[in-house]
């Protein structure tokens, strides 16, 4: 006994055996509060899978809130919301202040002072996965829109919209939180990328920071331990839309993480439960999140932006469901006129 004892205490073999451990420890902890009903997924014996979305989500810039392109303009380029009070001027005879609004601090879309990391990240991320890729540019009522532009109208449109959202934002960098579950994270892979066929979007930093970006696809292998049994040990290779381009990018631009994890199954191969391996405990989502529809100004976005207006420069019309008169039949009689025929209240846009 004294010998064995001392072959499990050499400090190689330890080293190889703690992160089992630490994650069987963890799973003993963690997993009864884990979303305890079981999934429609099964996992049984050893196995793997993979999926891909059809159509990918495009790259486009993350607009930080501290450079002010949105506002400022880059290299050469005009702001493209000065762009979009223009025409909005030339189509109504009255200019919507969209540019003046985005350039008040006291909005918090231009910050020269704030952090780094602060932008449109989840605006652009939205946009990607609900509307094609602006590709060609394009003259509307006697202003030119480049595809650069378009991205940023559409990624300001889409700072507010309605989700399906799990997990909760990280503020510590703690692993003990309210972040996603592995077992939620898997499911919700497989439900969307494979069976629904829909993009959804992760926040990848393990901490007070928000990085969202578009998930495509994913690949994953899980194997059983004949010593642990009800636990599967689970590696996912997920696949991304990168926003670290220039505006003027086109297509995709793509990178991947790995994640490793051990979920919790029943006789049934039903997954019950989870945890992170230790190999992925400070490095996984924070919270995903499933964009579903574009949604009012919340205070999120700018409110001078109206959907109808964007989808008449980056679709020359209107949104499904909105009126195509606004891009479509010659202009009426007075401004009003215009943005009423679009849905809108004129009191309410310009005040």
């Amino acid at each position: 006994m004294i010998r064995f004892i001392s072959a499990f205490l050499n400090p190689d073999r330890f080293t190889r055996l703690f992160p089992l451990f630490f994650a069987l420890a963890l799973l003993a902890v963690i997993a009864p509060m884990a979303e305890a009903r079981g999934d429609a997924l099964r996992l049984q014996g050893d196995g793997s899978d993979k999926a891909f979305l059809p159509v990918k989500p495009w790259s486009g810039y993350w607009w930080s809130r501290k450079e002010g392109k949105l506002v400022k303009g880059w290299a050469g380029n005009e702001s493209p919301l000065k762009k979009y009070d223009r025409f909005v001027q030339n189509r109504t005879g009255r200019n919507p202040g969209a540019h003046a609004w985005e350039a008040d601090p006291r909005h918090g879309h231009f910050d020269p002072t704030g952090p780094g990391w602060a932008g449109h990240c989840n605006g652009w991320s939205a946009a990607a996965v609900m509307e094609p890729e602006p590709r060609t540019p394009v003259t509307v009522d006697g202003v030119e829109f480049t595809t650069a532009d378009q991205k940023a109208l559409l990624s300001e449109m889409w700072m507010d919209c309605r989700t399906l959202f799990y997990g909760k934002r990280k503020d510590t960098s703690t692993p003990f939180s309210l972040d996603i579950y592995p077992n939620v994270f898997h499911r919700l892979l497989v439900e969307n990328i494979k069976q629904k066929k829909r993009g959804m979007v992760a926040d990848t930093s393990f901490n007070r920071q928000v990085w969202n970006y578009p998930i495509f696809g994913y690949e994953t292998q899980w194997k059983r331990r004949w010593w642990l049994p009800g636990m599967v040990h689970v590696t996912t290779t997920v696949y991304f839309a990168d926003d670290g381009v220039k505006p003027e990018f086109l297509g995709t631009k793509t990178f991947t993480k790995t994640y490793h994890y051990v979920l919790q199954v029943n006789g049934r191969g039903e997954i019950t439960g989870g945890v992170w391996d230790p190999r992925s405990l400070w490095d996984h989502p924070d919270f995903v999140w499933i964009p579903t529809a574009d949604s009012p100004a919340q205070g999120g976005e700018n409110p001078k932006l109206t959907p109808a207006l964007v989808y008449a420069i980056t679709r020359g019309g209107a949104a499904p469901g909105v009126s195509m008169s606004l891009a479509m039949a010659p202009a009426p009689a007075s401004p009003e006129d215009v943005l009423r025929e679009a849905g809108i209240d004129p009191d309410v846009y310009f005040r």
